[in-house]
């Protein structure tokens, strides 16, 4: 039985363990990282995608142990084709911070190649990014503000059954617009409030091994309503709560187990969301493009591009039919 909580606590106890678990609508779980017993050791990703129909951006920032990335896409959802780029600092001694607070912090990051700045302020979000010879072929500009609506997030703690000094902390944000631009080579795309949609997917964790993860994610608009869609393999002891989730007008509907059928290998081909009886029923079929999945492959991580056809039937909802909807799909390994 999932558990959610619903009053604030401290990710780690006096013992340096986890001892809760569990899901939360809002950001109740006090990230206290130095009481664990794992101090110094927790993995950082700031996560952010954001699109309006034209165009898709994901960006991932990363803190893996010694190894530092960030990690870029950019599909043209209209012309077809995606190209990405990716930057993995090995054996970096010197910690990039990233921002902790959703109100504060900055991160700034420089080589030959990447200036990024990733700043939170009480305003909004910013994002610039320039990217020289981004993919190869061009060079990348992203100059965006991200501002925050009201609504619910998803927030999951889950200890590891075995040994609860390792924990998986996930907050899955989906309440943000963007205004600015992405301008790649002679392409340039606007966005504004009133046609883009931007989530934020936060995780930090420490693991005793290494996982395959795998996310079916959409943040759209269906039938004049906001939609945003968070399915995930499983992390840790998921008993008392896991990821899977939809939101429609940034209020927060729990699922609960989902069986996937697809084949990783085979990328070009659809995969099956399914939960209940009739719960869940859900298609993602990848965009092609020359008979290969719209596909951006960044060191150990993969996002595909493409569509959902099918419907999610809930108690609170009815039934939301999902056809046409663009979403995507994450695989990366940590």
């Amino acid at each position: 039985m999932q558990r959610e909580i619903t009053a604030p606590c401290k990710v780690f106890e006096e013992n340096g363990e986890v001892m809760q678990a569990g899901w939360a609508r809002k950001s109740v779980f006090e990230y206290n990282e130095p009481d664990s017993k794992t101090a110094g050791k927790h993995s950082e990703r700031d996560c952010y995608f954001i699109n309006n129909g034209e165009v898709s951006l994901y960006l991932s920032v990363e803190n893996l142990g010694l190894e530092f990335a960030i990690k870029i896409a950019v599909a043209d959802l209209k012309r077809g084709g995606v190209i990405s780029d990716y930057v993995v600092k090995k054996w970096n001694l010197i910690k990039n911070q990233l921002p902790e607070a959703g109100d504060n912090g900055e991160l700034l990051y420089s080589d030959k190649r990447v200036q990024l700045q990733l700043t939170n302020t009480p305003q909004g979000r910013f994002i610039k990014c320039d990217f020289i010879d981004f993919a190869g072929i061009k060079n990348l500009y992203v100059n965006l503000v991200l501002q925050k609506n009201i609504g619910d997030s998803l927030n999951e703690l889950a200890p590891f059954e075995r040994n609860r000094k390792y924990f998986y902390l996930k907050r899955f944000v989906p309440k943000f617009t963007a205004v600015g631009v992405i301008r790649v080579g002679g392409l340039e795309y606007s966005l504004n409030e009133n046609n883009s949609r931007a989530y934020f997917d936060w995780t930090r964790f420490c693991k005793p091994r290494h996982h395959n993860y795998q996310r079916l994610s959409a943040d759209c608009l269906i039938g004049g309503r906001r939609v945003a869609l968070n399915l995930a393999s499983r992390v840790g002891d998921n008993r008392f709560g896991n990821e899977n989730c939809f939101f429609t007008d940034g209020t927060l509907h729990k699922l609960y187990n989902i069986n996937v059928k697809g084949n990783p290998k085979r990328l070009d081909r659809p995969f099956y969301f399914q939960g209940g009886t009739t719960a869940v029923d859900i298609m993602f079929k990848p965009f092609t493009v020359g008979g290969a999945a719209m596909t951006a492959n960044m060191d150990k991580t993969s996002v595909i591009f493409g569509r959902l056809y099918g419907a999610i039937n809930h108690v609170e909802v009815g039934k939301l039919t999902l056809d046409n909807a663009q979403a995507h799909l994450v695989f990366t390994e940590f």
